[in-house]
């Protein structure tokens, strides 16, 4: 979610890798690529006018070009891979948020599979923060005149991503964690890190501190 503090758990878990010395990137969606970064901004920019199927389309377009240059190379390397949002955000936002009969959960899986690549999150953590809290977080960070095209949609669009997320989380609970954001930072920092040592651990056999 939009105002859960992800972007903050992000660079504290990157920090934790670097710490224990696991070779690791750091990457997000849309984005990481240079033509990532263009539908990026053409996707958030308040100006933008767009068919929610075009949304779709752009999104996965992103996602195309940043698994094969940036998430493939580094798992082939042997590095972990820390993407703030991947294709279960898609599926949440454009399937469930937009509430569009062209555009369902079912269409959104479809688009992406070629641009996945059969790529799939060993692991995905979802911050959960009540649609209200979330703004009032946005409204601090960013104000009413600086939001995105996606953070000014509203609470009601929020509502139906957090039941999107709520749903895939039900669907895979054994990839999908689910942590309460509104918790201190500290404490979601560490249920964060807890869930992924256990996954290092197991892949590789040695003990996170």
């Amino acid at each position: 979610m939009d105002g859960s503090g992800k972007t903050t758990q992000v660079e504290q878990l990157c920090s934790r890798l670097l710490n224990d010395g696991i070779d690791h990137i750091r990457t997000r969606e849309p984005g990481g690529t240079p033509v990532g970064d263009a539908i990026r901004s053409l996707l958030l920019d308040p100006k933008s006018t767009m068919t929610p199927i075009t949304e779709v389309y752009l999104y996965a377009a992103a996602r195309a070009e940043h698994v094969q240059r940036v998430i493939i190379p580094a798992l082939q390397s042997g590095q972990v891979v820390v993407c703030d949002r991947f294709v279960d955000a898609s599926i949440v936002y454009q399937g469930y948020g937009l509430a569009s009969s062209l555009v369902t959960p079912e269409l959104v899986q479809t688009v992406n599979q070629v641009a996945l690549q059969e790529i799939t999150p060993d692991l995905t953590i979802v911050l959960d923060v009540a649609p209200e809290l979330a703004e009032k977080r946005l409204l601090l960070r960013s104000g009413a005149v600086n939001k995105d095209r996606i953070e000014l949609r509203g609470i009601e669009f929020f509502s139906r991503v957090r039941e999107g997320l709520r749903k895939i989380y039900e669907q895979e609970p054994s990839r999908i964690q689910w942590i309460d954001a509104t918790e201190s930072p500290v404490v979601v920092e560490q249920k964060v890190w807890h869930l992924v040592s256990q996954l290092i651990n197991r892949v590789e056999g040695s003990p996170c501190n």
